[in-house]
């Protein structure tokens, strides 16, 4: 039997109030099997004309590297909140917070997984296979764009974090001895109707590929107009697909809903993220007085401008409070193409060594925007001490 230790690496550590860009460094133990670690994170938000930056956005980077320079993982805050939510994980309870309605002191969580999904124990990194294990966290709250997205930029961020990972004592039975690596290999712009091709590194068996392509107020179908998957220039062509064939796959290999629910501050005509693909349905509970109305016109995005209303039907022109909801599909605007959907059921992943090119091709259609950028994360079961 193996028990577990859950390790407090960083507790309500703090940065200089007004450092509003910068990296902070956590190390981690040497010892043990790390499953999953779970930073948490917050910076001031105060309102001035535009929502304030998201803490999943304010996190630019997260990167865990051992022996120096290897990368285990490294990927932005979105992309961890999507693979979170993928994984299993607490996706919608990580993030209810973003405003300053009486309470500033409220993490986002983005936890990232070494297992193959949470709470899995056959899976993990090997602490004592590397030398020093690191977390690394890059934050910027100068932003005031991101996707197109309008934010308010803090001068003051007080940025503060809490870290906490989840580690194995010893290996349990069935083991298997492998890590899950996630790295964003490739972002670009986009270019309407334009093919993007990414190459997909070989060398290690690869769990699944994430793509991210959304824009503010620009329906999902302009980032992925069609999606191919290629093995060795057509010797196994698993996907060839356009953006509706595409979703109907996702929705079937992942059949829940993403459900968002978060405590907010805006007023009208704000830039709302709704942290979906694609919106099927939204909610809200006023928290600025009796009545109010909240909406909000555009499905096809989750990021779009949002209506406030006072009781009287009068447009809110300062920033309010309220409760949202929202179920949709496509986590943070993200789709994943799992592995273990494109072969027989023996395994969870294919041996990337037995191709010799693979490539992600990613067509745009007329309408993208060329403002936009596409990004593409790839995930291995990668063994340990390589």
């Amino acid at each position: 039997m193996s028990i577990i230790r859950y390790a407090s690496l960083a507790n309500d550590k703090t940065e200089t109030s007004t450092s509003t860009t910068g990296t902070v460094t956590i190390d981690l133990p040497e010892k043990g099997i790390l499953t999953e670690l779970y930073p948490q994170c917050l910076h001031t938000k105060v309102y001035s004309n535009d929502r304030n930056l998201p803490d999943y956005q304010l996190v630019t980077k997260l990167e865990v590297l051992v022996d120096g320079s290897t990368v285990v993982k490294s990927v932005t805050g979105q992309e961890a909140r999507a693979l979170c939510w993928l994984n299993g994980g607490p996706f919608t309870t990580t993030a209810l917070f973003n405003g300053n309605g009486g309470d500033t002191d409220s993490y986002t969580g983005l936890p990232l997984y070494f297992n193959r999904f949470a709470g899995d124990m056959k899976a993990g990194l090997d602490l004592a296979a590397y030398s020093n294990p690191q977390l690394k966290i890059t934050y910027d709250s100068t932003q005031t764009s991101v996707d197109g997205h309008t934010w308010d930029a803090t001068t003051s961020p007080s940025f503060k974090y809490n870290v906490v990972a989840k580690i194995l004592e010893t290996a349990p039975v069935g083991f298997i001895g492998k890590y899950c690596q996630s790295r964003e290999i490739d972002v670009w712009t986009q270019a309407a109707s334009t093919e993007h091709t990414t190459e997909i590194p070989r060398g290690f068996d690869l769990k699944g590929l994430l793509l991210k392509t959304d824009y503010y107020e620009t329906t999902w179908t302009a980032g992925f107009d069609k999606l191919k998957l290629d093995f060795d220039n057509g010797q196994w062509v698993p996907l060839d697909l356009d953006h509706e064939q595409v979703a109907m796959l996702f929705k079937a290999w992942y059949p829940h809903p993403v459900h968002v629910g978060f405590w907010d501050k805006a007023a009208s005509a704000d830039s709302a993220d709704l942290q979906v693909l694609q919106l099927a349905g939204m909610g809200f509970t006023s928290a600025w007085g009796a009545g109010g109305e909240l909406s909000y016109d555009m499905h096809e995005c989750g990021g779009h401008d949002i209506v406030v209303k006072q009781s009287g039907g009068t447009a809110e022109s300062s920033g309010v409070n309220f409760h949202v909801m929202v179920n949709g599909w496509g986590p943070m605007g993200c789709i994943y193409l799992p592995m273990k959907e494109l072969i027989d059921g023996t395994t969870e992943t294919v041996n990337t060594t037995q191709y010799g090119r693979i490539d992600l091709k990613v067509t745009a259609s007329s309408g993208a925007s060329s403002s936009a950028k596409g990004r593409v994360v790839a995930e291995y079961l990668k063994p340990n001490g390589k």
